[in-house]
């Protein structure tokens, strides 16, 4: 068997190898190309699904009808959506910022694997150059309160998400909290430690995953145990610090052109062109402000590949903030599908930083920087009525890529994963919310293709399949600003339209997506829950 293994695994690797191309900017594949990629697709799919199914199924996997929903947060009901502010209604929130790392993510034998990037080697971490943190902040508009929180990571699982939930909600319980939502955020960098489990030992999963499935012990995966278990422990801490520093105060809402500093590396070219800034003013004129950010860049500047530590452009971003304006910070990712950031041409990199720590790492500090004064700018401010609508729905998204099929049965993915006959689905969540009378957010749990929320999606003319997108875009259904909080309470992947759907050898995105249909089965659920509410 082992044998058999082995030669599925090289056969796969080589095939990957000898056809795999670039992603590029521009697709400009011909018919012939494409049916071309579609065959070795589909070989590909056949090759993994053959080493997948010789790994015995997790015992954690279990029919969808026996699936068990704890620690989920289902928000307001439609019935309790406001138009108005509540009489009296005011809001008041609270902030805080903690370390995630433990001191011993360097120790030799003390594996921390660093998230970002598929890697056949060990790929753990040999270096730190700046912290890593959870950002917290609990906010309302008199009626219950809601948690909102980012971390420096590549990525969170919804079941982690819900880990996290369980250990608040006993400190909620205790002091008689009504808590009506608890959303954490990953802000996807690609050079923090792995909290996903995606990035961690592939040989190891794959040759040792049948016998730990057999005998019901635990899977290998990307993720440190110490390392995860302090984050639950930081992470619980920071809400309740945050809402143990709520005050009342005024909340504005503005934004600044950063359109560019964006680069949209995949047709058709949609984004959010603003830095979006929610800023809450308190009332007493000792305490500091807290701005809450919303962009849709990568956090990559220091590559997807490589074994340093770094919080990456929204640590000098933050560090900026803090030093000229005195607010807080706490920032949460876009759609941001293939975006990524545009360095100016002349982009200034200290020579003595590029000198000791590289290129990359000058950049980021400049690009943060350069967003850090940019948020400054705002100028624009409207006052944002206390009203906080928000509500959330369960969702079950459909596994058809085989590469994740594979992960999941190697323990690789470690997202909740439920059997649907002979189907695999991810258990997942998302969510819309409205902050006063004009804006709107789309919570979701992944990296979302702009375009299915702000239009432009590509015409049948143009796609690979020949057929259209047949969903409305987000910002068609409603009159409000809207804003897309991604990579929220879960992590699964890229989500595109299915007319869009490529191929695993053109592209990036095809490889970590859950499969064509991801994207469409987001808008159907989210269009289903604002048409629930509305």
């Amino acid at each position: 068997m082992a044998k058999k293994l082995t030669s599925l695994i090289l056969a796969f690797a080589v095939i990957f190898t000898a056809f795999a191309i670039p992603a590029s900017a521009d697709d400009g594949t011909s018919d012939i190309e494409r049916g071309f990629y579609r065959f070795v697709d589909g070989l590909l799919d056949t090759i993994v699904t053959g080493i997948a199914s010789l790994i015995v199924e997790p015992n954690s996997f279990v029919a969808k009808d026996e699936y068990e929903s704890k620690n989920f947060y289902e928000g307001l009901s439609p019935e309790e959506f406001l138009d108005v502010p509540a009489e009296n209604a005011q809001w008041s929130l609270g902030y805080s910022s903690a370390s995630i790392l433990t001191g011993k993510e360097l120790e030799e034998g003390n594996d921390h694997y660093v998230g970002g990037s598929l890697s056949v080697t060990k790929k753990l971490a040999t270096a730190q150059y700046d912290d890593q943190k959870i950002r917290t902040v609990a906010i309302s508009d008199g009626r219950g309160i809601s948690i909102f929180a980012a971390v420096d990571t590549f990525g969170l699982a919804n079941n982690e998400v819900r880990v996290i939930r369980e250990k608040f909600q006993a400190y909620a319980d205790s002091k008689n909290l009504d808590i009506t939502s608890i959303n954490i955020s990953a802000l996807h960098q690609h050079s923090c430690v792995d909290t996903f489990g995606l990035n961690g030992d592939i040989i190891n999963a794959l040759f040792t995953s049948s016998f730990r499935n057999l005998f019901g012990m635990e899977l290998p995966s990307g993720k440190n145990k110490g390392y995860m278990e302090n984050l639950y422990k930081v992470s619980v801490q920071s809400m309740i610090d945050a809402v143990e520093d709520m005050e009342a105060g005024n909340l504005y809402y503005g934004n600044a052109d950063m359109a560019e500093l964006i680069r949209d590396k995949r047709d058709p070219k949609v984004f959010d062109g603003n830095l979006n800034r929610l800023r809450f003013d308190p009332a007493d004129e000792n305490s500091e402000e807290t701005w809450i950010v919303n962009l849709p860049v990568h956090c990559v500047g220091h590559g997807a590949s490589g074994t340093v530590l770094t919080a990456d452009y929204p640590y000098y971003m933050e560090k900026y903030i803090n030093e000229n304006a005195g607010a807080n910070f706490m920032m949460i990712l876009g759609a941001e599908l293939a975006i990524t950031s545009e360095y100016p041409v002349d982009i200034y990199r200290d020579p003595e930083i590029t000198a000791e720590y590289g290129d990359g790492y000058a950049g980021l500090i400049t690009f943060g920087q350069l967003l850090g004064e940019i948020a400054c700018s705002v100028s624009n401010e409207e006052m944002v009525a206390p009203i906080l609508n928000i509500r959330h729905a369960e969702v079950f998204v459909p596994v058809d890529n085989s590469i994740f099929k594979l992960a999941a049965r190697g323990g690789l993915l470690t997202n909740t994963v439920v059997k649907n006959g002979l189907a695999y689905e991810a258990a997942s969540e998302l969510g819309y919310a409205e902050f006063g009378t004009n804006l709107a957010i789309a919570i979701i749990p992944g990296e979302l293709a702009a375009e299915i929320a702000y239009g432009g999606a590509i015409g049948a003319e143009d796609s690979w399949d020949g057929t259209e997108w047949n969903y409305s875009a987000f910002v068609d259904c409603t009159d409000r600003k809207l804003l897309v909080f991604g990579i929220t309470n879960d992590q699964i992947g890229y989500m595109m339209t299915d007319n869009d759907w490529r191929s695993y050898l053109t592209e990036n995105e095809e490889i970590v997506s859950t499969g064509p249909k991801a994207g469409a089965y987001i808008a159907d659920a989210y269009l289903t829950l604002f048409d629930e509410i509305n």
